[in-house]
């Protein structure tokens, strides 16, 4: 052993007592003394601190490897069960957005069911209704109008009453449950060529009688919002409650396949929503699956399982290899340590010592505290320390609960729980704005908040030997919150309402601020043709060009808004012209505005603006009523009093017989001028509601061909009758339905200069009896027809034969009001039909079918 020298520093440190000689030397460095003969025994205790340390490290591996182990697999599992919550969101959201793309439009529809003028519509008028919506809503493929027999009353594909779905069970749903009703994904064909699924709102008609609004929706929008959703690299599939897969792998543009019994699929639609690992075609898949309650659609998320865990599974490897690699570095620490474990013991005296210091001063700074605090001691948590704070609402003093235990002090068993766990396992616990029950002298009790935290305290040797409790009260902050939480969900809701209140205005409303935010609704969009910038500045957004009535445009400064907003100007019914970006036309508009004040300040500014054209095109139709109502009757009055005059003059002279000559021509004057009246009186009845009915039951057929017959006709214009084998029974007025047929033939003779036969034909059609006038006269231009029932309309090549416009008018409301129609049903340049139907009686439709 010669040679061999140690630091006899360190084994004094280690053993506490020399074992040296004292015949002792330096080595030849002067930095350690060589032991002579006891060298041997000082390298055996080195040796034995060394065992004992890696011995130490070793059994403590066990636990930790166990430990270790168990970590490792809960974050594996951990890891897996949050990927599969991941997918599961991503199917819910999925599913979030298709119910929330589907309500958005059943909303649509549903506000279009409460709107007067869509339950009072007619085929005439629903198409001028429904137009719009389809036009700036690209996601409608189609929109129809359907009466409760299954029928179209309008549509803009096919005829009215041309196409039924009383058999789909969309329709079916919607009257029976007087609720919105989705149907199946179906691939529309023709023009339009898409995934499209129906949505159905029941509405009642102004009339009494029910009916649905549809839409035929396409799915292309759907479809990128929710891809959006779903991370690139997962599968999606999305099938509908039919089991049809409409988007992912098995779904084509032409088809939509029935994948019900596919596994995933058959879980989906039958397990509302969760997240599984499924055998498919030999490898194990993730499938996430949620619902989308409104259309009844399934929506999964699929990744093979192998690709979905890779990243737990890689840092699981990594974790074990990284547990061996500790395991050699501790060794080799250990082995270093174990040399200077006796070093170690004075150190561990000195720092026991001024632990004790230090628990001292935290005992004074606990005592001091503004929070509340306690130093429990002990297996029985016996009160060491306690501060003011915890006292005061419990009435009691220092003396009352130091050298108690906890339980005596504080009944609570829940919080004794909470610090006997503590106490035993040494894990700290905190708790924020944890809600508690304090138990006051006098009985009652109060509700609190704190913020606390319990953590183990460790003598010398690292044992547990007490607990400390630290908690703030933030009662009045956590109320304080909930307050303002509560203030800001009802700003929200009442903003919300209003907002919902505003797009079901028909005016178009704005709201600026003078920041330059805005608010506005679905009709200012529609009038404007396009949505108002979310940052509003006068002198940009300028795209409406605002115009006076007179064609001199307005300052930025002059709009009535602006007015409003700088100026606090009140405008009321200030007419102007915009231009519609959409369509690139003007509308004349009725504009009022107004600011909106709080404290006497300016807030905002509110503009409510309506299309005023309707009654801009009303006006002028009025006004040329009249110019041409009074040429129709100072006509015949001057020609009356010029042939009463000569009448006079030639009785005078003694011209008896051509007396009676001028007689009769004023009275074919005075009869067309008693016509004239008669429908200006029918038409002011009409508007009073004051038009009776004296229905009884009568043949159609009798009844035109006596009408046709005694109609006074030349030559010119021959009548061919027709009706059928078969009477055609109907409920109706007499009198006003020969007005009606007289007023047809009256038209078919007077709009037919030229001459030609005029056809009257009575038949039997779909419980109806239809009645067809048709002449070979001028015809009515297609881009007119819509407008040729109107009241005072009168088409550009009738204004040369005179008239004021009410014969069709007057027809057609005889027609809607026994319950059936008035159409033209078809024109050209070589004449024009129109079709009236009225609904035969039971037994009459009973025999004609």
């Amino acid at each position: 052993m010669k040679g061999k020298a140690v630091s006899c520093d360190l084994f004094l440190y280690s053993i506490g007592r020399p074992v040296c000689s004292s015949t002792q030397a330096r080595d030849p460095t002067g930095r350690f003394r060589v032991c002579g003969p006891k060298l041997y025994a000082v390298r055996l205790s080195y040796s034995h601190e060394e065992r004992r340390v890696l011995a130490i490290v070793m059994l403590a591996f066990i636990p930790f490897a166990l430990v270790v182990a168990t970590v490792l697999q809960r974050h594996t599992e951990s890891a897996r069960a949050q990927i599969t919550a991941d997918r599961l969101a991503h199917a819910r959201a999925a599913a979030n957005l298709a119910d929330n793309y589907i309500g958005g439009n059943t909303t649509t529809l549903t506000a279009l069911s409460q709107l007067a003028a869509v339950q009072s519509a007619t085929v005439a008028t629903a198409n001028d209704i429904l137009g719009p919506v389809l036009k700036n809503d690209p996601n409608w493929l189609a929109l129809a109008l359907t009466g409760a027999d299954g029928l179209n009353i309008t549509s803009f594909s096919a005829p009215p009453r041309t196409v039924s779905i009383a058999d789909r069970d969309y329709f079916q749903q919607a009257l029976q449950t007087g609720a919105p009703a989705v149907g199946s994904v179906v691939i529309a064909r023709g023009t339009l060529a898409q995934k499209t699924v129906v949505i159905a709102v029941p509405i009642r008609f102004s009339d009494g009688t029910r009916g649905v609004v549809s839409g035929a929706l396409s799915l292309t929008r759907a479809e990128q919002l929710i891809r959006g959703a779903v991370p690139t690299g997962l599968e999606l599939r999305i099938v509908d409650r039919r089991g049809q897969e409409f988007i992912g792998p098995k779904a084509t543009n032409d088809a939509v396949p029935v994948v019900a019994d596919d596994p995933d699929v058959h879980l989906a639609m039958t397990g509302g929503s969760g997240a599984t690992v499924l055998r498919r075609g030999g490898t194990d898949v993730l499938v996430a699956y949620a619902g989308a309650a409104l259309p009844g659609w399934s929506i999964l998320v699929n990744e093979p399982a192998a690709a979905a865990f890779a990243v737990p599974e890689r840092d699981t490897y990594g974790a074990v290899v990284l547990t061996i690699a500790g395991l050699a570095a501790a060794l080799a620490i250990a082995w270093y340590f174990g040399r200077r474990l006796g070093r170690t013991y004075t150190a561990l005296d000195r720092a026991r010592s001024q632990a004790e210091t230090e628990r001292g001063r935290l005992r004074e700074a606990l005592t001091n505290s503004p929070a509340r605090v306690g130093l429990l001691l002990g297996p029985d948590l016996v009160f060491a320390v306690v501060s003011p704070e915890t006292l005061a609402p419990l009435g009691l003093r220092e003396s009352d609960v130091v050298g108690k235990p906890y339980h005596e002090v504080d009944p609570s068993p829940e919080r004794r729980a909470a610090l006997e766990q503590v106490y035993r396992t040494g894990e700290p616990r905190r708790a924020t704005e944890a809600h508690t029950v304090v138990t006051l002298p006098n009985g009652s009790t109060q509700e609190a908040y704190y913020n606390t935290a319990i953590l183990p305290l460790r003598d010398a040797d690292g044992r547990i030997d007490g607990v400390v409790y630290h908690a703030v009260d933030v009662t009045d902050l956590v109320r304080a919150r909930h307050r303002v939480e509560e203030l800001v969900d009802a700003i929200g809701a009442e903003r919300d309402d209003l907002q919902q209140v505003i797009n079901a205005l028909p005016e178009g409303v704005v709201v600026v601020r003078p920041n330059g935010a805005t608010m506005r609704n679905s009709a200012a969009d529609a009038i404007l043709g396009h949505s108002i910038a979310a940052e509003f500045r006068p002198d940009r957004n300028r795209t409406a060009e605002p115009r006076r009535l007179d064609g001199t445009p307005y300052r930025p400064d002059e709009t009535p808004l602006i007015r409003a907003l700088q100026r606090g100007e009140l405008v009321h019914g200030e007419q102007l012209v915009i231009k519609n970006s959409s369509t690139q036309t003007e509308i004349p508009v009725l504009v009022s505005a107004a600011p909106v004040r709080r404290e006497g300040e300016i807030v905002a500014a509110v503009s409510v603006f309506q299309d005023i054209s309707s009654l801009k095109a009303i006006e002028a139709q009025r006004t040329e009523f009249f110019s041409v109502a009074s040429h129709e009757i100072k006509t015949p009055i001057t020609a009356i009093q010029l042939q009463l005059e000569l009448a006079q003059r030639l009785h005078r002279d003694g011209h008896h017989d051509r007396v009676g000559e001028m007689v009769s021509r004023a009275l074919v004057r005075t009869r067309d001028l008693a016509e004239l009246v008669n429908d200006l009186l029918a038409v002011s009845r009409i508007d009073a509601g004051r038009f009776p009915l004296e229905s009884a039951e009568l043949d159609l057929g009798e009844l035109a061909r006596s009408v046709a017959e005694d109609f006074p006709t030349d030559e010119s214009h021959p009548l061919n009758i027709t009706t059928p084998t078969a009477p055609a029974i109907v409920h109706a007025d007499r009198r006003r339905v020969t007005e009606m047929l007289e007023n047809l033939l009256a038209n078919a003779v007077k709009y037919s200069p030229d001459g030609g036969a005029i056809d009257v034909d009575v038949r039997l059609e779909n419980g109806h009896a239809a009645l067809r006038v048709r002449d070979r006269g001028i015809g009515v231009p297609p881009e007119e027809r819509p407008y040729i029932f109107q009241r005072f309309f009168r088409t550009s090549r009738a204004k040369a034969f005179g008239g004021v416009g009410l014969g069709l008018y007057i027809s057609r409301e005889i027609a809607e009001r026994h319950g059936g129609s008035l159409q033209i049903e078809s024109t050209s340049e070589s004449g024009s039909t129109f079709v009236a139907e009225l609904p035969l009686v039971a037994s009459a439709a009973e025999t004609a079918s």
